[in-house]
Formats: C-alpha cells, structure tokens, sequence
C-alpha cells in the first residue's frame, strides 16, 4: 500500500484517524493490524441496550481551574496511564488529521487562542480557517493530503496569486480559485468522484449499506462562512470560521487546549 506509513499513526493511537481504515482493510495484511480491525468492527456492532438510556450520568468539569497539577508535572493529568495515553492520543490524532501538524505550529495555534474568551472556539476557527482544510471541506479533494499537494503544485490561487505551503490561514474576503489550466481536470475529477450520489439504485439501497460504504458515500455539509461556485470551481472566505469541526475520532478540544497550556508535551 502506498501510504501505509501515514495510517500507522492509527495503530499507534488505536483511533480510526480518517475514517477511512475499514475501506482499506484488505491492504493490511500482516497480524499486527488485526488488533485495530477488530477493535473499529467491534465499535460499529456494539449495541446498548435501551435501559440504559436514562441512566444518571455523571457531569464533565470544564473547569479547568481546579485541575492544573501541583505536584507531578511531567503528569498532564492526575490520571492514572490510560487517561494520559488518551491525552497523547487525542493530540496526535488532531496533529495528523490538520495536515501533520508540528509541535510548535500546533502550540502557535493554541497560544492564539489562549487570548480570547472562547478559547476553543477559536482554536478551531484558526484550523479551519487553512487553504487545505477550506479544499478538504468542500469537496474538491478527498484529503487533506491531496488539497495540500495541489496547493504546492501551484494549482490554487488566493486572490489571484500562487500560495507556496498548504497551512496559509484564509482571511475575510479572500477568493480562492484553481490555475486555469488546471480546471478541466479536476471537474472532470470531481464529476467522477460524486456519480455515485447520482445514483438511483444507491439512494434506494443506501440503508442497507453498511457502515464503511455509508462513510464513503456521505458529503460533508458545506461551512456557513464559505461561499462555493461549483460551476466556477471557486469560493470567497466572508467571514470568519465558526464552531464547524467534524471528525472521525472523539475530539476534545478543551483538554488539548490545556495540555499544550500545562502539559510538557
């Protein structure tokens, strides 16, 4: 497989990083990945029963003022090895997923947030808000890696410019396009991508589907702050990123905030 290497970070973290690791499957052949499939085909199957459902439920604390550590700092958390390896998880799981984010862009990005009120959410506006994220999220590439590579491939313009990296943050009233000469192909690109949503048999049958095939044939809601031309193949940035941030993993925001705060990580 090709990029085998990129989805060994999902076996590190036993977490389903792109939410593509079932689809792929087959390509894994030797046993050490057994252990992630099974644990991802478990989580799709598990069933829990409805007397559950109105069980009393302890609240989180976001309060973050009584848990600042005092006495072990090299200990994020005064958790025991399974939340901390949680921690380490949930951080590199965010890293990989934005791109493969170093350590100090990622504590840049959540130094800034630190001085506003809502520091999650503007953690999550300032990701958001990058030219490989906006490409991922509207469609016109399948992953964040490929958005990047057209972006240093000189096949975007912001603005009518070249942009040299992928992580460039968009600001209010940029206009985003792709090189002319490049257009035709990625149509064409896209047009054969999403033919299956088209598909008469596939919205009959779709709930019949199973997980990995629904996950494959789902389209993310377009951003509120975003503007897209199809037609054109290009959108303008109006306004600032809001709280819009789906992943395929569990993502608390809150706790990797205060790690790259507290935590020597």
């Amino acid at each position: 497989m090709r990029f085998k290497n990129r989805y060994k970070s999902c076996l590190w973290s036993r977490t389903n990083i792109w939410g593509d690791l079932l689809s792929k499957e087959k390509t894994f052949l030797r046993p050490k990945w057994d252990s992630i499939i099974a644990i991802l085909r478990s989580q799709k199957r598990r069933h829990r029963p409805l007397i559950n459902i109105n069980r009393y439920r302890h609240p989180i604390c976001h309060d973050y003022r009584f848990l600042k550590p005092r006495t072990r700092p090299n200990q994020v958390f005064k958790y025991n090895r399974i939340g901390y390896r949680n921690t380490l998880s949930l951080l590199l799981c965010l890293k990989r997923f934005y791109g493969d984010l170093g350590h100090k862009a990622f504590k840049g990005f959540c130094r800034s947030g630190f001085k506003s009120k809502d520091s999650s959410l503007k953690l999550l506006s300032s990701l958001e808000g990058r030219l490989d994220m906006c490409l991922y999220r509207l469609g016109f590439f399948h992953s964040i890696y490929y958005s990047r590579q057209a972006i240093l491939h000189n096949k975007v313009l912001v603005n009518g410019e070249k942009i040299g990296h992928g992580g460039f943050v968009l600001q209010k009233g940029d206009f985003v396009e792709f090189c002319p000469a490049q257009r035709a192909a990625i149509r064409a690109r896209l047009v054969a991508r999403y033919k299956r949503f088209r598909s008469a048999h596939i919205r009959l049958e779709r709930w019949r589907l199973s997980h990995r095939y629904k996950l494959e044939l789902h389209l993310q809601p377009t951003p509120k702050w975003i503007q897209t031309d199809y037609s054109n193949l290009s959108f303008i940035f109006s306004s600032d990123a809001c709280a819009f941030a789906l992943f395929p993993f569990r993502a608390n925001i809150d706790e990797a905030l205060w790690v790259s705060k507290y935590g020597y990580l």
